[in-house]
């Protein structure tokens, strides 16, 4: 009996084993199935992001050429068409015009949909952003003659997301609301929900409302209301697509309420998020970033040309009676006795007292002065007088100074009169953006302003500038040609990157306007080469196709001037050109190449997620004839090592994402070939623990932020092995 329960219950164990063995060849088969369809999944992924990426310059790069040359027709400047030619030169304008921006926001679509679009969360400041947003709409509104304001008195001070993709949220929602809106107002108001961890931004305008039964609609692509509104009011019914994916990808979202003929409400809704880290690592560590940033904008950078300013000198000196919009000065100025041919200085402030320390200052230099104390008088002495140079505060009663400087580069008059920035704001690069020569924080020194007035006198004009446009579309180095034709510049055109180097080879060039879709060599490769010779050309990269953040890193390296073909971009296209067409010429002596030399040609790995201060070391670092490999965080620094093991010296920042510094240099040090690799930790706090915590994590040395760039120098020779 007891043999035939033994039996039985081994007849059962083997059927479980059996059952057991067919589940596992099942599992291993499903896994096996779902391996193939990752990896199938992974290169869909990997097409649509090359579809994207291709179809964006594809497209892009004919209808830059049409904009460009349609509004070349449509200005008219030899007066040798009729009216109707350049009426429908205008029209072809309007049209691509209106034809970029649905396939730009066709790709935003693509891009959400493929997760191709990456999230950089970072502090905003809503009190800011809401000034921004009432000044980028403000003239709109008063065209449509509507009432507009936005509002943040119930807001939080700041909240942690991705700047750029909410301004693109409230733009669009902002846009749509003056569209819709015939008569009456728009308004915007930041609020908080959730016991303070949600953020609200509320647009409600007059408008024509939306049926109940629509309301769900507005979201969807390529859906309005009805035919009717889309043939009063045009659009396709995109933008509300992608603003409401962008507020999902922000880990909120976008709701509606209206009422037809009575106005909507658009509310978004995002979490307010938080710091990246609390401790006083991560608080120094941004302090310490925003510290070279502003140094950045601060250092020399190359001055814009003055137009020609005795023909506004003379009119001064003929008796011609200043405008009689501009006010009068708060302090004595030279307009009533400008001599013709003088360098003459606007200085754009309001406070008397600084505007006279300004006006000294100027003054010592040999240079002659006018002075506005608000926005609409600086433009009306500017377009009359046409002065050398500007000093502009930002701050300033009415008009400020960002409005300023854009109407002043919107302005053929006017455009290419350098301004420079002396502000209490810390804003430069936004200065920058804006087309500035430099940008200056109160206080200021003497010194610095001394070299603010050399940014904006030093123009040399006893040579030829020289452009190189280097693109393998002959369409499009036409329209760049036609485009820069009135910097009256020569310009010499490339087909290929190849091509490329030898002009460089063989032409003093003053930029180099550079396609990274290019046969054979790269855009990419091109500027490495160009680095790697020591060929200090400023590179302007005009590309179609959208960057990932690893290829703008790459070329951020290089280059500080990427403009990607859009609507607007022949307009910085030209500002960037300009900028080094007329830039201060120095001597080769003053900059040399490699100033030292014992460090030419050593090779060494810099590690760093900001990329400001990659951009600014690796900068120093070249000009020092070091070879620079770069990588964004632990994981891509082993990465490099393991790629290339000739690297001789290793930069490592310790607050990265992904795999940090210290986690970093711990996993160096376990292998052996990499054992004595010299590795210099920077980081921005200079606590002795904090010393000893990267020493022990394998660190050779360290250095706290902001770096010292000369002790740098020392600390790398120190380090390097002798060759």
């Amino acid at each position: 009996m007891q043999a035939e329960e033994l039996q039985a219950s081994n007849d059962v164990l083997r059927r479980s084993s059996q059952e057991l063995e067919t589940q596992k060849a099942q599992l291993e088969s499903l896994n096996e199935q779902m391996q193939v369809r990752a990896e199938e999944l992974t290169r869909a992924n990997q097409y649509k992001s090359q579809f994207l990426a291709n179809m964006s310059h594809e497209l892009r790069t004919p209808l830059n050429s049409l904009l460009i040359l349609s509004h070349d027709l449509a200005e008219n400047r030899d007066g040798n068409l009729a009216p109707d030619q350049v009426e429908a030169a205008s029209i072809i304008h309007a049209s691509g015009g209106n034809l970029l921006r649905l396939i730009n926001d066709i790709l935003d679509l693509s891009k959400v949909e493929a997760g191709k679009m990456d999230v950089v969360r970072e502090p905003v400041s809503i009190a800011a952003f809401s000034q921004r947003l009432e000044r980028n709409f403000r003239r709109l509104a008063q065209e449509r003659k509507l009432r507009f304001s936005v509002t943040a008195a119930e807001a939080p001070e700041e909240v942690y997301t991705d700047a750029g993709k909410l301004e693109q949220i409230l733009t669009n929602l902002i846009g749509n609301a003056l569209k819709f809106t015939v008569q009456g107002r728009v308004s915007v108001v930041f609020s908080t929900a959730d016991e303070g961890r949600t953020l609200k931004a509320a647009v409600t305008d007059s408008g024509i409302g939306i049926p109940e039964d629509k309301l769900d609609a507005v979201f969807e692509a390529f859906e309005q209301v009805d035919a009717s509104t889309r043939r009063q009011f045009g659009g396709t019914g995109l933008g509300l697509a992608i603003t409401q994916r962008l507020a999902n990808l922000l880990g909120g979202e976008v709701t509606v309420d209206s009422k037809l003929g009575q106005g909507s409400t658009f509310t978004l809704s995002i979490p307010v998020g938080e710091p990246p880290a609390l401790d006083d690592a991560a608080l120094e560590e941004e302090l310490a970033a925003e510290a070279q940033a502003a140094a950045r904008a601060q250092a020399p950078a190359p001055a814009r040309p003055a137009p020609a300013s005795p023909a506004g000198a003379e009119r001064a000196a003929s008796g011609l009676s200043p405008l009689s919009r501009a006010s009068a000065p708060a302090v004595a100025d030279d307009r009533e006795a400008l001599t013709p041919g003088a360098t003459v200085i606007l200085v754009v402030e309001d406070d008397p007292v600084f505007a006279r320390t300004l006006v000294g200052l100027v003054r010592r230099k040999g240079y002659q002065v006018l002075v506005a104390g608000d926005g609409e008088s600086a433009l009306d002495l500017a377009q009359r007088y046409r002065p050398t140079g500007i000093l502009l505060d930002v701050m300033l009663p009415g008009m400020d100074g960002w409005t300023v400087i854009e109407r002043l580069k919107a302005d053929p008059a006017t455009r290419h009169i350098p301004v420079h920035f002396v502000s209490a704001l810390d804003e430069g690069r936004r200065g920058r953006d804006l087309g500035a020569v430099g940008f200056l924080t109160k206080p200021v020194s003497a010194d610095q302003l001394g070299e603010a007035l050399s940014l904006l006198t030093h123009f040399s004009a006893d040579r030829p500038r020289r452009v190189l446009v280097v693109d393998d579309d002959a369409a499009a180095r036409h329209a760049v040609r036609t485009l820069l034709g009135r910097e009256k510049a020569q310009i010499i055109e490339a087909a290929s990157g190849e091509e490329a180097l030898e002009v460089v080879a063989k032409t003093p060039l003053d930029c180099m306007v550079l396609d990274l879709g290019l046969p054979g060599m790269s855009g990419f490769d091109l500027i490495e080469r160009l680095a790697e010779g020591h060929h200090h050309v400023p590179v302007v990269v005009y590309s179609g196709r959208d960057l990932t953040t690893a290829e703008s890193l790459r070329l951020r390296a290089f280059t500080d001037s990427i403009v990607v073909k859009g609507a607007l971009s022949p307009e910085r296209l030209l500002d960037e050109v300009s900028l080094f067409l007329h830039s201060v010429q120095h001597e080769p002596k003053a900059l040399p190449a490699v100033p030292d030399g014992d460090l030419e040609g050593r090779k060494l790995l810099l590690v760093d997620d900001d990329m400001r201060n990659i951009y600014a070391l690796a900068k120093v670092l070249r000009g020092r004839g070091i070879d620079v490999v770069l990588a964004q965080d632990g994981q891509k620094a082993l990465a490099q090592l393991d790629e290339q093991p000739d690297i001789e010296i290793v930069l490592m920042d310790v607050m990265m994402p992904v795999m940090d510094g210290y986690e970093a240099m711990t996993e160096i040090r376990k292998l052996p070939h990499l054992a004595k690799l010299p590795i210099i930790a920077l980081t921005a706090k200079a606590m002795k623990d904090d010393r000893e915590k990267c020493l022990a994590a394998g660190a050779s040395d360290y250095l706290a932020k902001p770096v010292d760039v000369p002790k740098l120098l020392s600390m790398i020779r120190a380090w390097l092995p002798p060759k």
